[in-house]
């Protein structure tokens, strides 16, 4: 009897344990299955995940019927969740889509069928700005959230909420903005996007805030400052300061500044961000005066 009671308490407190290793890693970001069973993925040898560029690669084999190939991505594991095609073909092809793009639903469509980048394979939805601002407010994050993935809006869930609150701060309402992200889909458990999926969707991104052109751009986070302004500093470092953006012959200028998901994890950082928006909000005061 006493052996039972024992024996229950040990399954009772691993399956508390289960339960908290369960929510952590959906905070974590590991919220979606790639796959139904377990799986080696670095014995992929057809998915080149590495941050190098793919220029070696054999070119797709074009000769055999569009269907074809897609039946054979539809497969499973033999498939390459990108077609065996060099980055800067995929490059040259997002430049061509972005540039026809004439409104943001075109963009919106044009990203919609691009399969140059794995992560539209992964991600749910796509996240791209909902309207055009035009001598308006543009607010960029890094990459999609999980509430963002599941909600298809930027800045979700409590980022959004905060995000919500700091704006309001500074006199500001969401659904006076545009918001995106700097990469339209979230990649996989939150990992970093690599440099070919940088290089395929900066075009677009190019695209996006000459649709959008915002007079002012606020950016939560590091990769906007990356893409658009060729800096690889820590956002510790970038925050707080000013940025000239050109895209395509639109001028306009964005401030880089700790981003709400950021903020929900070190809290303390608050201090800083409120430093930035209040320096935000006078350069809005500033532009207004002018």
């Amino acid at each position: 009897m006493v052996y039972s009671f024992y024996m229950a308490g040990v399954y009772e407190h691993q399956r508390i344990l289960a339960g908290e290793l369960l929510a952590w890693h959906v905070s974590s970001g590991v919220d979606a299955a790639l796959d139904d069973q377990p799986h080696n993925w670095f014995e992929e040898s057809l998915i080149d995940v590495s941050p190098v560029r793919l220029s070696a690669r054999a070119p797709v084999d074009v000769s055999r019927p569009e269907m074809e190939r897609g039946s054979q991505r539809a497969t499973g594991r033999s498939a390459p969740l990108v077609a065996a095609q060099p980055t800067d073909d995929w490059v040259r092809e997002a430049r061509s889509r972005a540039a026809a793009a004439n409104h943001l639903d075109d963009l919106r469509s044009a990203l919609a069928s691009f399969e140059g980048c794995a992560l539209s394979r992964t991600a749910k939805s796509l996240i791209l700005a909902p309207r055009a601002v035009e001598g308006g407010i543009l607010v960029m994050g890094d990459a999609p959230e999980a509430d963002d993935d599941r909600s298809g809006e930027a800045f979700s869930g409590r980022a959004g909420v905060l995000l919500d609150a700091m704006l309001g701060a500074i006199g500001l309402k969401r659904d006076e903005l545009a918001l995106t992200t700097a990469i339209p889909w979230r990649p996989p458990g939150n990992r970093a996007a690599t440099a070919q999926e940088l290089d395929v969707c900066l075009p677009f991104l190019i695209r996006q805030i000459e649709l959008v052109k915002p007079r002012i751009v606020l950016s939560f986070g590091s990769l906007p400052v990356q893409l658009l302004a060729g800096r690889s500093d820590n956002i510790l470092k970038l925050r707080g300061h000013w940025f000239a953006i050109e895209a395509n012959g639109f001028h306009t200028k964005m401030m880089a500044s700790l981003s709400p998901a950021y903020l929900l994890r070190q809290p303390l950082q608050k201090r800083f961000a409120w430093r930035d928006l209040k320096a935000f909000r006078h350069a809005l005061i500033g532009d207004d005066a002018r």
